[in-house]
């Protein structure tokens, strides 16, 4: 497993907190890329795991990359969902959260081969009930984290229900 740190033109470096939930992360995912993005003047935390495997039942190809956009003021706030890079044909025929649109204040990131998929620790994206059920401790493997966010995603993503 890799994890690769793209400082990019920004000099991007991951604080503590991510660099202690990247380590987390690498256990359930392979071929991590961190950088930083800018979208509208914000500037998020973009996590993008290379790859992973999709349902072969559900998908005509075997896997997807995934990217999560960590706003400014994680962990305190989670991302919105999150984006594959897959434009799979089933949007919107069996798979209500893949609406090819962007929802509750998330980029939309179409232009650029992201495709928003909404998913979360629970609580739907109803925004009370969404910030309720995201639970970060001080210690991150105690509390919900990117290998949290990554396993309930690609669970989601690759469900039938």
């Amino acid at each position: 497993m890799t994890i690769t740190i793209n400082a990019g033109s920004t000099n991007f470096r991951p604080n503590t907190r991510i660099k202690t939930e990247l380590k987390l992360l690498e256990k359930v995912a392979k071929n991590i890329i961190v950088g930083s993005k800018t979208v509208s003047e914000i500037q998020y935390t973009a996590i993008l795991i290379k790859g992973m495997p999709l349902s072969s039942s559900k998908f005509k190809v075997t896997n997807s990359d995934v990217l999560f956009l960590l706003p400014p003021d994680y962990p305190r706030l989670p991302p919105i969902g999150c984006y594959l890079n897959y434009p799979w044909s089933s949007a919107g025929e069996g798979d209500h959260h893949f609406t090819r649109q962007s929802h509750y204040g998330a980029p939309f990131l179409n232009e650029e081969g992201w495709y928003w998929y909404c998913v979360g620790l629970g609580g739907g994206f109803n925004r009370e009930r969404w910030l309720n059920s995201w639970r970060p401790k001080k210690r991150p493997e105690n509390g919900h984290n990117l290998a949290t966010l990554f396993v309930t995603a690609r669970h989601a993503i690759n469900s039938d229900d």
